[in-house]
């Protein structure tokens, strides 16, 4: 009897392992709505353009909290990991936190004897001597040293002018609902000696949710603060980051839907011969066919 007790726990233990081990088949992991595949009537992956400059979207860029700034602080405190559009590679934080590397000048030496304009670095940062016989005076100290023009630059909240959110549009067949189950989200900047904006960094959506939900529930007000949208004109209807985009709170403009040649709406009209005006239209126009494809569903 007890060994016929032993073998079933193994089993039920074996069994147990197998549908485990199958999860990541039947839901995408990177997923925080888990939709089963075979639940999902269609789906296709948009890439939308967040420009944080636009009122609309002002609720996540105020002076109590910041998107940009909760992003670029926790990519630099390790609490979140960054990737590239893959989600795949990691990116290091001095890979992405760096605008504009400098050439770091010799380290400084406590023995030697510096003259005037003669530089060197310390602790991260450029000096530059101001006066002869300079031995023995720290780079810090402002009597002897002086901040060089050539420094490193980092991003900052002001650099990160919008994101790029990455999303599956998806329609549950068993629910009848329409999701959209973001992906990634990619901070849009400007490096130094480039003329376009470009995401930097990738973060998984997934980690940036739990993070989010981890900090909102934080003993510290002041912490649970750093992680709200702000409605502006009712500040009792304040949310968090991912219920506004959960909510659907931002203005977002379309640049790509999932195609076989994997090629932007923009790149698509320019290989045409078309106009970038035309595909400014364009992107509008895939709004409206995402918004009709869903009422004919409900029609049907």
């Amino acid at each position: 009897m007890k060994m016929k007790f032993v073998s079933t726990l193994l089993l039920s233990l074996a069994l147990a392992g197998v549908v485990s081990a199958q999860q990541d088949t039947i839901y995408n992991p990177n997923s925080t709505e888990r939709i089963p595949y075979y639940e999902q009537l269609y789906r296709y992956r948009v890439q939308r353009t967040v420009d944080l400059g636009e009122k609309q979207n002002g609720g996540f860029k105020s002076a109590q909290s910041d998107i940009t700034d909760f992003l670029l602080r926790s990519i630099k405190a390790g609490t979140i990991t960054a990737y590239d559009d893959s989600l795949k590679n990691v990116r290091r934080p001095e890979e992405i936190l760096v605008s504009n590397q400098a050439v770091t000048d010799p380290p400084y030496d406590p023995k030697k004897s510096y003259f005037s304009s003669e530089s060197a670095s310390f602790n991260g940062k450029n000096y530059q001597s101001t006066r002869n016989d300079n031995v023995g005076n720290p780079p810090t100290d402002n009597q002897w040293w002086e901040l060089s023009a050539t420094q490193t630059e980092y991003f900052t909240k002001d650099n990160i002018i919008g994101i790029v959110l990455i999303e599956d549009v998806i329609f549950d067949k068993r629910r009848s609902r329409l999701y959209y189950d973001i992906q990634s989200i990619g901070l849009l900047a400007q490096r130094s000696g480039e003329t376009n904006y470009s995401p930097i960094a990738f973060i998984n959506y997934k980690d940036f949710y739990n993070l989010v939900e981890k900090t909102s529930h934080s003993k510290d007000w002041k912490e649970r603060d750093k992680v709200l949208w702000r409605n502006r004109y009712n500040p009792a209807e304040n949310r968090t980051f991912t219920d506004a985009f959960k909510l659907r709170l931002f203005h977002g403009v379309i640049d790509k839907v999932e195609n076989p040649d994997d090629r932007t709406i923009q790149q698509i009209y320019e290989r045409n011969g078309r106009s970038y005006g035309e595909s400014v239209f364009a992107r509008w126009e895939e709004e409206m066919k995402m918004m009709e494809k869903e009422h004919n569903l409900w029609e049907y």
